[in-house]
């Protein structure tokens, strides 16, 4: 099987970037000239631009390299995509059908063609309350087939928790958000929950990207949603579109070649790739006030696929703004990025050899506005209507007194 990649620039400008084909179990990519001759670097570390054929022998990703890896989803998206593959009867999927299933509706700036196993809903009305109740039944029953509208606006996102591609206007309409949005409307991400959720998790993650806001995290716009079953769903618009001009994306684990279930890398990993990528000091500042905000906010689901870089206007890598940003738990109670070394309750000690390390001002000053912002949990939490007992709850087994005294 051959795939040939490409790249958007403009809107109206795309050019090949190269050939992905299987060959003895291997994948075997070349560049093209034409993108040679661009100099662009869409993975510095792994897939320097050069001519020559490329084997990815740690298969870290199945034998994909790490930026063509970032255009699958993972979670929610390859859920809807298996269960598309088993209602074709297809078994023993390889990661070039799964590349040619997601063609043109692809996160960031790369697309897949020829473009296989495409599929045609209408989707002329979209209601966000039928697309998640239509989501509750793939996650409860394994023989339900997929709602079609489902299938192409949630199989390229990542993540586990359910969610659609849509373009939203203020009016919070619904269209699809996989062609050019008709003006007025801009690109979004609507999660749903799961059953591993709080209850009412998008109140829950709007209320934390407001805190996150004021603790001096970039975050792209966010909004809370009321559908029209009376449940809210959390919105947050796409940083790998500007308007209807695709960016260039990938994250932090694909650049690396780190598999995100696997907690094999480190908050000195995330501060010195900023470093090397951008060389720009407000940017790594801006990543450790991230991890700042990740400890005493209680997000420990902190792997390396929540933090991503993209291209500026001029192709140069920059800082990716923020998302899932949520009170979690993390496996065994650990952060899946540790603090040099310490996953549990890093100190004051750990954060200030870290800051030193890559000369970071002001490393007290980040700490207490990241604390004041967090403190805002009860009193944002009771502004939108949070149930009570949840809000006791993230406050007594999420931001408890320890945890914050732990970081003054």
């Amino acid at each position: 099987m051959e795939i040939e990649v490409r790249f958007h620039l403009m809107p109206n400008q795309v050019i090949t970037v190269g050939h992905l084909i299987s060959y003895k179990k291997q994948i075997l990519f070349e560049y093209t000239p034409e993108f040679i001759k661009t100099g662009l670097a869409l993975s510095p570390f792994y897939l320097p631009n050069q001519p020559g054929v490329f084997i990815e022998k740690e298969r870290v990703f199945a034998g994909l390299y790490g930026v063509f890896n970032n255009s699958l989803p993972d979670g929610w998206g390859l859920l809807l995509m298996d269960r598309v593959f088993q209602q074709l009867g297809i078994k023993n999927i390889t990661p070039l059908e799964r590349l040619s299933y997601m063609g043109e509706r692809t996160m960031g700036a790369l697309t897949y063609h020829p473009a296989q196993f495409q599929l045609r809903s209408n989707l002329s009305a979209l209601q966000l309350s039928v697309l998640a109740e239509k989501a509750q039944q793939v996650l409860t029953d394994i023989e339900t087939d997929v709602f079609p509208a489902l299938q192409l606006l949630g199989g390229s996102s990542g993540g586990a928790r359910p969610k659609v591609i849509v373009g939203l206007n203020e009016a919070n309409h619904v269209i699809s958000g996989f062609s050019e949005l008709l003006s007025g409307y801009e690109h979004y991400l609507v999660k749903f929950s799961q059953n591993q959720d709080f209850k009412d998790a998008g109140a829950i993650e709007y209320v934390y990207s407001l805190i996150a806001k004021q603790a001096g995290i970039d975050l792209p716009k966010t909004r809370l949603i009321q559908a029209e079953n009376n449940q809210r769903y959390f919105a947050i618009k796409r940083f790998d579109r500007k308007g209807n001009q695709r960016i260039h994306t990938c994250t932090l684990g694909c650049l690396i070649h780190a598999d995100h279930r696997l907690p094999s890398r480190d908050y000195d990993t995330y501060l010195q790739v900023t470093q090397v990528l951008t060389k720009q000091q407000a940017a790594i500042k801006q990543a450790f006030r991230r991890m700042v905000f990740n400890i005493i906010a209680h997000n420990r689901d902190d792997h390396v696929k929540i933090f991503s870089f993209r291209f500026d206007h001029r192709a140069q890598w920059q800082l990716a703004p923020a998302y899932d940003l949520m009170p979690t738990t993390g496996i065994a109670g650990e952060h899946a990025m540790s603090i040099t070394g310490e996953g549990k309750q890093p100190r004051l000690e750990d954060l200030k050899v870290l800051g030193e390390k890559y000369n970071v001002c002001h490393v007290t000053e980040i700490i207490e506005q990241v604390k004041n912002a967090v403190s805002q949990w009860s009193n944002l939490s009771k502004q939108y209507d949070i149930q009570p007992q949840i809000i006791r709850e993230i406050q007594k087994n999420y931001l408890n007194d320890n945890l914050l005294e732990n970081c003054s």
